[in-house]
């Protein structure tokens, strides 16, 4: 579903190349019937966590009511909207993220594919709510406070952590809700696509230095390029354009540590030309600018 455009909520991220914010809701005293969450949409996912009061929130146009301990997912494109329910202080958090967080230096893992990817693209989505009453909600609770525990803190590292907290939470999330017939079959699609692109991907191995265009790649699998680019996606997590920047950034990173080439150079070598697009497409991926991780490598 479609939703006019003045709804769509802009989202603050700090770095736009780690798509993750918390965002703390207090109201005190708080009225029922209040507004708590003024009405958007965004193509991120959001996660509600209550931790006193009660509220009623509206995921596109159902209403879900909880309290303390109970945790709201809002799929990625929903509408929503959140109101007090009750007249006492309310207080949650609302933990704010893209799917990109999650998709990075995963477009070759196998697992990811299964048991995660289908989450992150929207074929298959996670209950809306998550009741404290229910015991084995409870680990999700307890992910949750860690990531606020870590993003909050602010220590060295802590992006890591959170990543590595939520991708975490995705997989219990998956482990407990994904139907159990589900993952043998897209095992089994995978596998097959897999085989089908084995080609292709030992081409762009050999190749990633020079251009290669959506209506190559298709030609090499014998797909037109309309559906080539819906499976390859389908089965990397990744475009093709993703993906070819994930093998160059790659291919870099082992010339920055085992060569004596410039940043220049090396962005050269690998096909992007242009070291400043260079230099931002390795942050992109890795996280940090090429010369530092350099610095940092070799100091290790």
């Amino acid at each position: 579903m479609t939703y006019p455009q003045e709804l769509r909520e802009h989202t603050y991220f700090s770095d736009p190349s780690y798509p993750f914010n918390i965002f703390r809701i207090r109201q005190e005293p708080s009225n029922m019937g209040a507004p708590s969450l003024y009405m958007h949409w965004h193509e991120h996912f959001e996660i509600l966590l209550m931790v006193e009061g009660r509220a009623i929130f509206h995921i596109d146009s159902k209403p879900f009511e909880a309290g303390p301990g109970d945790i709201v997912i809002v799929p990625s494109g929903a509408l929503h909207v959140g109101y007090s329910a009750g007249i006492g202080p309310l207080h949650y958090y609302a933990i704010v993220f893209n799917a990109a967080l999650l998709k990075s230096n995963k477009t070759t893992d196998p697992m990811h594919a299964v048991y995660i990817a289908p989450y992150l693209d929207g074929s298959l989505v996670f209950p809306i709510m998550l009741r404290h009453t229910d015991t084995t909600n409870a680990v999700f609770k307890s992910v949750l406070e860690q990531v606020i525990q870590e993003f909050e803190g602010k220590q060295r590292g802590h992006e890591l952590l959170v990543k590595s907290q939520m991708y975490i939470l995705f997989t219990l999330l998956s482990r407990q809700f994904m139907p159990d017939q589900l993952p043998e079959k897209v095992k089994a699609s995978h596998s097959r696509n897999v085989d089908r692109f084995k080609k292709l991907l030992l081409y762009i191995d050999a190749h990633y230095q020079e251009p290669i265009t959506v209506a190559q790649a298709a030609s090499i699998v014998n797909l037109n390029p309309y559906h080539f680019c819906k499976t390859f996606k389908k089965t990397t997590g990744s475009t093709l354009i993703e993906y070819i920047n994930f093998v160059r950034v790659n291919a870099a990173e082992k010339l920055l540590l085992e060569s004596d080439l410039t940043v220049t150079e090396i962005a050269e070598h690998i096909g992007c030309g242009n070291p400043n697009y260079f230099t931002k497409l390795f942050k992109q991926y890795k996280g940090i600018a090429p010369s530092q991780w350099r610095k940092d490598a070799l100091r290790s």
